[in-house]
């Protein structure tokens, strides 16, 4: 459909006479032209199992109140429904987003609020921290150095992420420390960092966000971050068009996964100089 934008519309609306549908004389030439595209790009349509559809109403009626399954619960699940393979069913709701399938973890997640309840709680904990606040429950057995690292950087100790991680106790008995941190490295929130001492984990989306005018003054004072991605956006248009109008920094979730991405694939970075959430 990009070929409608850049030809019909500066915007999503494209203006059409509707008033000729009653006359069969709807051939607008934009609607004719969006026709023509989703046509081009329909998708063959397949025949499923109505059984998968009520395995997902099942798995979502056993976690309530938990929200993670693990693969034997759903397995025992589908036999009650007559689902044959389990394994295809939870792949195909995977990918229709209607819950969350890690197969090398065993683990179903029915709620993504789960994921997002952890984060925010190492989120708000990590800025408490930064600020000298205490939590309702302090770690123990953490080092200085641990600490240090984790509110300058965001990187953290396995033991660390277990001291600070809260939750019911069924979800921490199935979705272990171990599989969270994994889950995270694969949804490109974390990464881990080689170090022969201890394991730790770069967090990047904890960290704060500076604006454009803040890094062109660290660069004046020889202190940049260690890596700045920048998108090249016309003022007239106001999308990325490469007429080196204005530069703007890169969205926040885009440089996190970039930077996670970089990292796991041997890259490294300064943990010296200042680290944000956006560049």
């Amino acid at each position: 459909l990009s070929h409608c934008f850049s030809t019909f519309a500066s915007g999503v609306i494209f203006p059409v006479n509707g008033l000729q549908a009653e006359d069969s004389l709807f051939d607008d030439e934009v609607v004719v032209e969006i026709r023509r595209a989703i046509t081009q790009q329909a998708v063959e349509t397949k025949s499923l199992p109505l059984s998968w559809f009520a395995l997902e109403l099942a798995l979502e009626e056993k976690a309530e109140g938990c929200e993670v399954l693990t693969l034997e619960q759903c397995k025992e699940i589908a036999k009650l429904l007559s689902v044959r393979n389990v394994q295809a069913a939870l792949e195909f709701l995977h990918n229709c987003s209607l819950l969350l399938y890690y197969k090398e973890q065993n683990v179903v997640i029915t709620d993504p609020q789960v994921i997002l309840n952890i984060l925010t709680h190492l989120t708000v904990a990590f800025y408490k921290l930064k600020n000298g606040k205490h939590l309702e429950r302090m770690p123990h057995g953490v080092s200085q150095v641990e600490f240090d690292s984790f509110t300058k950087n965001a990187i953290i100790t396995f033991h660390f992420f277990k001291e600070l991680r809260t939750g019911p106790e069924q979800e921490r008995k199935i979705l272990t420390d171990e599989k969270l941190l994994q889950i995270f490295q694969d949804l490109l929130l974390a990464v881990k960092i080689a170090d022969r001492a201890q394991d730790r984990f770069f967090l990047p989306a904890l960290l704060p966000t500076v604006s454009l005018e803040e890094i062109n003054k660290l660069r004046k004072q020889h202190t940049s971050p260690s890596l700045v991605l920048l998108f090249t956006q016309c003022d007239e248009c106001s999308t990325p068009c490469g007429c080196e109008k204005t530069q703007c920094i890169s969205p926040c979730g885009l440089f996190c996964a970039s930077v996670v991405k970089l990292l796991s694939t041997g890259w490294t970075f300064d943990e010296q100089s200042p680290t944000y959430s956006n560049c």
